[in-house]
C-alpha cells in the first residue's frame, strides 16, 4: 500500500552529534526513517503532513544551540507518494564482506548465491546497524575470521542486527549473548536470530546496557563492541571484568583520529594489540587480554 508523501531533510553532522540530532527528531516528530552515509550525511524522513514553517523555525532554533561546524542543515526535498518499502527493498543488494561471507536480505537469496561464499547471514535491514553496508561492520566481521571461534563463548555489545554474534556462531562458537540499548535493534535481532535458525539457547539477546544485562559471574572468551568511541572509553572496566584471561576483544566504531586514544586506554587496562584494520576513515582494533 503506498505511503503518504514524505519530506526529507539532509544534514552534515559529526559522529558526536548524530545521536543528539536523532534524539531531537524522535522526541518532536513522527520519524519515518533515518539514512546515514559514511561521509557524515544524515537524512531524516518525515511525513509531509508532519512538517510546516513553524516546525522548521523550531528546528532552526534547536540547531542554533549546537556548534555550527558539527551540525548543518543541507537540502530538503518533497518525495512523491509511492510504495517506499518496495522501492527501498529493490535497492538493497547482498554484500560480499569477504571471500567467506555474504550478508543478504531474505528477498535477494538467489542473487547472493553468485558469490559462492562459505557462510551466509540473512539480515532484513530496518533501522539497526549491522547490515554489512558500513565499514565498521565489515571490519569486525573480517577480524572475526582471524579468531579461533570453535567452542568459544561470545559477548556482542551493541549487537544491532546480531550479525557479528551470528558470524562467530557460524564459525564454531558454542554460545553468544547480544545486548543493545535500542528497542528497535532488540526486536530486529530477535527476528534475525530466527531467520538464521539460531535458538535462544545458542544466541541469547537482552535489552539494556552491559551492567544491567550481563550477570556478574558471566565470563566470555570473545567480546565484540562496534559502538561509539565515547562509550568504548567509558565501559573499559565493565568489559574487562567479563573477559576471560587471554580472551579476544574486537572494537570498532572508531574513526581514524580517535584510534590512538582508544588503543592507549585499553592498553593501560591490560590489553595488547594483535592487529589494527582500516577501511576508509574507520578503524577496528583486535586486542587480547593479557
Amino acid at each position: 500500500m503506498p505511503l503518504s508523501e514524505y519530506i526529507s531533510l539532509t544534514f552534515e553532522v559529526s559522529l558526536e552529534y548524530e545521536e543528539v540530532l536523532k534524539g531531537y527528531f524522535l522526541m518532536n516528530h513522527d520519524v519515518q526513517g533515518f539514512e546515514e552515509t559514511s561521509t557524515g550525511l544524515l537524512t531524516v524522513y518525515l511525513l509531509h503532513d508532519d512538517w510546516n514553517e513553524e516546525k522548521l523555525s523550531a528546528l532552526k532554533e534547536f540547531l542554533a544551540t549546537l556548534p555550527a561546524k558539527e551540525v548543518q542543515l543541507g537540502e530538503s526535498e518533497e518525495i512523491e507518494e509511492k510504495d517506499w518499502n518496495a522501492a527501498w527493498e529493490a535497492e538493497i543488494e547482498p554484500v560480499k564482506v569477504s571471500d567467506e561471507l555474504v550478508i543478504t536480505p531474505s528477498w535477494k537469496l538467489e542473487d547472493a548465491k553468485k558469490f559462492n561464499a562459505k557462510y551466509q547471514i540473512i539480515i532484513d535491514p530496518k533501522m539497526s546497524f549491522g547490515t554489512g553496508h558500513h565499514e565498521t561492520t565489515r571490519l569486525c566481521l573480517q577480524t572475526i575470521e582471524h579468531l579461533d571461534c570453535k567452542n568459544k563463548t561470545v559477548l556482542d555489545i551493541g549487537t544491532g542486527t546480531g550479525a557479528l554474534a551470528m558470524y562467530a556462531l557460524l564459525r564454531g562458537a558454542k554460545y553468544a549473548v547480544g545486548i543493545d540499548t535500542d528497542h528497535w535493534s532488540y526486536e530486529n535481532v530477535i527476528e534475525n536470530r530466527e531467520r538464521n535458525f539460531f535458538s535462544e539457547t545458542q544466541f541469547d539477546v537482552h535489552l539494556g546496557d552491559l551492567a544491567a544485562t550481563v550477570k556478574a559471574d558471566e565470563y566470555f572468551d570473545i567480546i565484540l563492541a562496534n559502538i561509539h568511541r565515547n562509550i568504548l572509553l567509558v565501559i573499559i572496566s565493565e568489559i574487562k571484568v567479563h573477559h576471560k584471561s587471554g580472551g579476544s576483544l574486537i572494537l570498532s566504531g572508531i574513526l581514524e583520529y580517535d584510534a590512538v586514544e582508544v588503543l592507549e586506554a585499553y592498553q593501560n587496562a591490560g590489553y595488547a594489540l594483535i592487529e589494527q584494520m582500516q577501511e576508509n576513515e574507520w578503524i577496528a582494533l583486535h586486542l587480547e587480554l593479557k
